[in-house]
């Protein structure tokens, strides 16, 4: 599920009123991000780790019946989205201790799936990462054995 201009612009303005938030404070204290999708209204509400809204967007694709087939969707979207703000280098403006995760939660509060871990030094291997990487291995191999 791709989103809208409107629907990326929401996340992206989520994101940095998060990110103006914590840059007026001096010792942050905020170690990871919680994104929380309410499906039947599309709202996604980001916590900090003690359960306080850092902010709200209205992100319309996300208004949808049938919880348990679109919640893949909207990690995929959701990690995808996280993943360009990252490669702009968004989220090395925002004054929170590192390492920080980014992770999708429940109506409980209970943790779904890691969105994007946020650090200088270490990237966390995902599946979108290691796709091919089998037979790009192999291949590899294959040629270095020909020689």
């Amino acid at each position: 599920m791709s989103l809208s201009k409107q629907s990326r612009e929401n996340l992206l303005d989520a994101i940095l009123s998060i990110a103006d938030n914590l840059n007026k404070t001096e010792n942050a204290m905020v170690t990871d991000l919680y994104f929380q999708v309410d499906m039947s209204n599309g709202v996604l509400t980001i916590y900090d780790d003690d359960d306080n809204t850092m902010a709200q967007a209205t992100i319309d694709e996300w208004k949808v019946t049938e919880q348990s087939e679109e919640r893949s969707s909207i990690e995929k979207t959701l990690r995808s989205e996280l993943a360009q703000m990252q490669k702009v280098g968004l989220f090395d403006k925002i004054n929170i201790l590192k390492p920080y995760m980014c992770t999708l939660v429940d109506e409980k509060k209970e943790s779904i799936v890691d969105l994007i871990y946020i650090d200088d030094d270490t990237l966390i291997l995902d599946s979108e990462l290691l796709k091919g990487l089998d037979q790009e291995m192999d291949d590899f191999l294959k040629y270095l054995l020909e020689e």
